[in-house]
């Protein structure tokens, strides 16, 4: 995918150089600046908006990997501007309660939905040293996508398969505590792009227009060494899914159309660091 190799390389060449002097604080770079790996779990609450609709709830659980940098723009200048970039990726997998209705009965139907989520965002951005606190306004690109199957074996349309891109923006603040423990708190806004819905059974429902998805983060991050780092993070996620037009042409003497939706999720993560800076 373009957007992981763009991240990528800018990632890298941002980790090649070594700088004579950082423009943020020793904290703030030195907890930016690390490759880690983490476990969490994230609780999921979806609804259609469309009657009868169907709702799904439960926790899934699931792990992280992430890289990032924060290196001087001007090296040797500690007022000047740094350049940020970052990758994460996170897998979640987990029943949910679905309570919703068969596709063409509209009966009611109560089951357990085998969910897989799987996220990839790339930011890339500028920070701004307020004294020891960093400000990183930065813009963000990934992908997301849930394969939701119900255990309804044999049932078309049961095994759904939502995917979508990402593209915007938002702001992160770093807060250093203690020369060992940093706060952050991150924003962002992010629109959910070329999104679309295969299931089985019928195969490409259609494409899903575009919307909206807003995320909110707050994290520690503890040095226990100069370079092992532990840290946690909390996070709130709200987005749709736009809804397609009806189609007739996919099942014989059916209609089909996929809903508006909404989807909330708030989770966490747990992990470790190594930090390219002290």
């Amino acid at each position: 995918m373009r957007v992981k190799q763009v991240g990528l390389t800018i990632l890298a060449a941002g980790l090649m150089v070594v700088p004579a002097a950082r423009a943020a604080s020793p904290e703030v770079a030195a907890a930016e600046t690390q490759v880690s790996v983490s476990l969490g779990a994230l609780h999921t609450q979806y609804h259609e908006n469309l009657s009868p609709g169907d709702d799904e709830n439960g926790a899934a659980a699931g792990f992280g990997v992430a890289i990032s940098g924060l290196v001087p723009f001007y090296p040797g200048r500690p007022t000047a501007p740094d350049i940020y970039a970052s990758l994460d990726y996170e897998f979640n997998a987990g029943n949910l309660q679905y309570g919703g209705h068969y596709q063409f009965s509209g009966a009611p139907a109560q089951a357990t939905d085998n969910a897989v989520f799987n996220r990839i965002e790339g930011r890339a951005g500028i920070g701004l040293p307020l004294g020891p606190v960093e400000l990183i306004p930065f813009v963000a690109a990934g992908y997301q996508s849930w394969n939701r199957n119900i255990n309804n074996p044999g049932a078309i349309g049961t095994d759904e398969f939502y995917h979508a891109g990402l593209f915007g923006g938002g702001l992160k603040l770093d807060v250093p505590l203690t020369p060992q423990l940093v706060a952050s708190a991150t924003g962002e806004f992010l629109a959910v792009a070329e999104a679309g819905i295969t299931a089985n059974g019928i195969g490409v429902i259609g494409s899903l227009g575009a919307a909206g998805e807003a995320r909110v983060t707050a994290g520690l991050d503890y040095a226990i060494r100069p370079r092992l780092h532990t840290f946690a993070s909390v996070y709130w996620e709200h987005f749709n899914y736009a809804g397609t037009r009806w189609n007739d042409s996919l099942v014989p003497g059916f209609e089909i159309r996929e809903p508006l939706s909404t989807t909330t999720q708030f989770g966490g993560l747990v992990g470790v660091g190594y930090s390219f800076n002290e």
